[in-house]
């Protein structure tokens, strides 16, 4: 797993746009929060494509060509500590970054690192979201 401290990664460029990535999949039952993910990663020249629950992000992930897959922990009805097993079993080449914003979001976002998560953030700090990805892709 890629660790990389804030100030690591406000230091490196988004890569997205030289690598001319497939795509990243954002999956989050805020829509609030998918539409503000979904501009910074489009800024980043990144190709982005929304789910707003676990179910979709099967079925995009089933129907899509996806590098990297945003998934909140914290959704109703599949958690996303249930997804995020799954999803590194059944796409172990597709690098996930788990996000939360929740109360408890430290122990979330720590339980999803030892869970497989390639990397872990936490939605007030979304602005890293990019040179996160930079990172864990290789950028």
């Amino acid at each position: 797993m890629t660790t990389a401290t804030s100030e690591d990664l406000s230091k490196r460029p988004a890569a997205a746009a030289a690598r001319g990535l497939a795509g990243v999949l954002v999956v989050d039952d805020d829509e609030s929060f998918r539409i503000l993910a979904r501009k910074l990663l489009e800024t980043a020249g990144y190709n982005v494509t929304e789910a707003e629950n676990v179910a979709q992000c099967r079925a995009r992930l089933r129907s899509g060509v996806f590098d990297a897959v945003i998934l909140d922990v914290v959704m109703p009805q599949h958690d996303g500590i249930e997804a995020l097993r799954e999803l590194k079993a059944s796409f172990p080449e597709i690098k996930i970054v788990t996000v939360s914003g929740a109360d408890s979001c430290d122990l979330y976002l720590t339980v999803s690192s030892y869970l497989g998560a390639d990397a872990s953030l936490s939605k007030s700090r979304i602005e890293s979201l990019c040179a996160l990805l930079g990172v864990i892709l290789g950028g």
